[in-house]
């Protein structure tokens, strides 16, 4: 009888622990869906933010090569008008002069 018992209850603990188990199981599965979940996103908004800053990046870049073409050219119209005029004066004072 006791050895009837004692298999009973081993019996019990092993129903138990075996439901306890695939509880723990389920949950941790559910755990582990959501920590995938939450990679997929995390990895979904770093590549759309990666993405906005090459773009931005770019944008940059080319508004620098457009602001530094313009200044060379500005540099040159300057250059150019600073070099009539200094002909000009010269001219008039040669004029003066002779």
């Amino acid at each position: 009888m006791r050895k009837l018992l004692f298999i009973a209850w081993v019996m019990v603990c092993a129903v138990t622990l075996a439901m306890t188990s695939c509880r723990d199981k389920k949950t941790q599965d559910k755990v582990n869906n959501r920590v995938e979940n939450v990679k997929k996103s995390t990895d979904r908004a770093l590549d759309r933010a990666s993405d906005k800053l090459e773009a931005g990046t770019d944008s940059v870049k080319k508004a620098w090569k457009e602001t530094k073409e313009d200044v060379k050219e500005g540099a040159q119209k300057v250059k150019k008008e600073v070099k009539e005029g200094y002909n000009n004066v010269k001219d008039e004072v040669k004029k003066k002069l002779d």
